[in-house]
């Protein structure tokens, strides 16, 4: 995740010597065989708790997740009273896969890879189109806004195959340019 901060909000982070500690103490994360390497080092390094596997029961399952990357700033700033000086929205378009049968499963959620016949450059515009957010579990809709202006949602999207890459660039989604042209010997 990225997170962009102004000095004064960076000094917040930086200055943080509480919540931080009640992160690392009470969010977990599941790790996954991606997950191992260098990343998981450095999370323990910063006292993250890992588990093979994570099952909740009862009244728990109906909590949110406390991710560590999503929530920490967030978090800081709200209780630091700049929760209004937060933009709380993502600019990458994400498509995810919630084709589980159990939606308590977080499991197997991920996000959508858009292959060669999946993509095109009326999808690309379909997605730069969109004006609005609907969040169904906090059962409202976000309307895109720069100052005050209406604007569109998303500036980025993910997951595209390197085919679906190539498919865009060649069906011109993105001006005249031929794929052949960004080849370079692998």
């Amino acid at each position: 995740r990225w997170v962009m901060l102004i000095r004064k909000h960076a000094e917040v982070v930086v200055g943080d010597k509480h919540v931080f500690q009640v992160f690392r103490k009470h969010c977990k994360m599941v790790v996954t065989n991606a997950l191992l390497g260098q990343k998981l080092v450095n999370a323990r390094r910063l006292g993250f708790v890992f588990r093979r596997k994570q099952i909740l029961k009862g009244a728990a399952q109906e909590e949110h997740d406390c991710i560590p990357d999503e929530h920490y700033v967030q978090t800081l700033f709200s209780i630091k009273g700049l929760e209004d000086e937060l933009e709380r929205r993502t600019l990458t378009y994400t498509s995810w896969n919630q084709s589980t049968l159990d939606p308590k499963d977080k499991m197997t959620w991920h996000p959508t890879t858009f292959e060669y016949d999946a993509a095109s450059p009326e999808q690309i515009n379909a997605i730069k189109s969109i004006d609005h957010v609907n969040y169904e579990v906090e059962h409202r809709t976000e309307w895109c806004q720069s100052n005050g202006t209406s604007v569109p949602c998303f500036l980025f999207a993910r997951k595209f195959s390197y085919g679906a890459a190539m498919h865009l660039l060649e069906d011109g989604a993105f001006g005249l340019l031929k794929s052949a042209q960004l080849l370079v010997n692998f």
